[in-house]
């Protein structure tokens, strides 16, 4: 008899939680084949030859456990990381599939970025803080609770976390990658002349919707400094054939209005779900305060996250799990569209429309009433 490659989430009864357990043993598998770089070493291997555990390992590396990386492997064969060399004379060789190439550091979907983000220890240590939260026992938040007392912007800054900025901004690139296709063609934003991607990272995005509509002028990338400061190239950009003259980065903070460039239209993409509703309002209402000298046009913000369908006739997993991710950060949360609706209208605007495609986030677009 064979188990069929089944997730607990499509099951009931005792093998829903017992196949939670092991995926959650395959995640250390798959967290260790990605922290290691094993897919930068298995690029090297020959298609019809594979590389063993023991030719993985570096001569400066000779105290590694070739029998534990061996059984690395074979668990990664599960995920689909890797798979055996056929008509060699043991199993024991290996090569990457196309999902495991996906892991080599220079991937520009930044999976790997996002698998030692999510499944690192930093991550895990914040979901145990879960229990605590429910018991209110939490002196801060989640995260402080995991950092040492520190929110996770103020984390982001210090020198000795800028591993952690990089793995953040590549979570930010690789969900934006992810995404983009559906999002960038779902709403229509060839109808602006400029455009401002609010907490943009590396631009990832904002470069598939500057090279969907070649009619939109120019775009901002707006981000923190430690984050501005840690993008090294243009590369969403030029990879794309985006002239220089249709992007900028610009540093600042996104609650002091006098930092926010000017533009037709905002996106808030994974944004307003990191904050309490009274900081929401803050930066909905920096956004209106940095253009109300303009009367040319009328200013438009679009909204993308994982929106709460209150209907039930669209699944909410995804959201609901992001969710329980945002309880670490004290106020944050994944909302309904009534609740949108509210924060928006405290903060001047109106919700013309929501476009619920569910990639897995949905847009809600709206207005600045005058």
């Amino acid at each position: 008899m064979t188990f069929p490659p089944t997730s607990p989430l499509t099951i009931d009864g005792l093998p829903k939680f017992l196949s939670m357990g092991y995926h959650r043993l395959l995640d250390r598998a798959t967290y260790t084949f990605a922290e290691l770089g094993l897919a930068d070493r298995l690029t090297n291997a020959l298609p019809n030859q594979g590389l063993t555990a023991h030719e993985l390992i570096n001569n400066d590396e000779i105290e590694w456990n070739a029998d534990i990386l061996h059984r690395v492997l074979c668990a990664c064969t599960d995920v689909g990381l890797v798979e055996r060399v056929k008509n060699t004379i043991d199993d024991k060789h290996f090569v990457l599939t196309s999902s495991g190439l996906m892991l080599t550091s220079d991937h520009p979907s930044h999976a790997r970025d996002y698998v030692r983000y999510y499944l690192g220890p930093m991550s895990s240590n914040i979901g145990y803080q879960l229990i605590k939260l429910v018991r209110g026992q939490c002196k801060g938040t989640g995260f402080a609770e995991a950092s040492g007392g520190l929110d996770l912007y103020t984390y982001l800054k210090q020198p000795e976390n800028q591993d952690y900025l990089h793995l953040y901004n590549g979570v930010m690139t690789c969900l934006s990658t992810y995404t983009g296709d559906k999002l960038v063609t779902g709403v229509d934003f060839g109808r602006f002349e400029t455009l401002v991607d609010l907490g943009g990272s590396r631009g990832t995005f904002l470069a598939e919707i500057l090279q969907h509509y070649q009619n939109i002028r120019r775009g901002f990338i707006f981000d923190l400094p430690q984050c501005i400061a840690e993008v090294k190239s243009a590369d969403e950009f030029e990879s794309r054939q985006i002239t220089s003259s249709r992007y900028t980065f610009v540093a600042g903070d996104m609650t002091d209005s006098s930092t926010i460039p000017q533009a037709d239209a905002y996106i808030l993409k994974y944004i307003l779900h990191l904050f309490n509703d009274e900081i929401c309002v803050n930066v909905l209402s920096s956004i209106r305060k940095a253009n109300e000298q303009r009367t040319d046009t009328l200013l438009t913000i679009f909204i993308v996250e994982h929106i709460i369908f209150s209907d039930g006739t669209i699944s909410n997993w995804q959201a609901h799990g992001f969710d329980i991710g945002m309880t670490a950060y004290g106020g944050a949360r994944e909302r309904t569209e009534q609740e949108y609706r509210v924060l928006l209208e405290k903060a001047g605007f109106r919700l013309k429309k929501l476009y619920p495609i569910q990639a897995p986030d949905s847009i809600i677009e709206a207005v600045f009433v005058k």
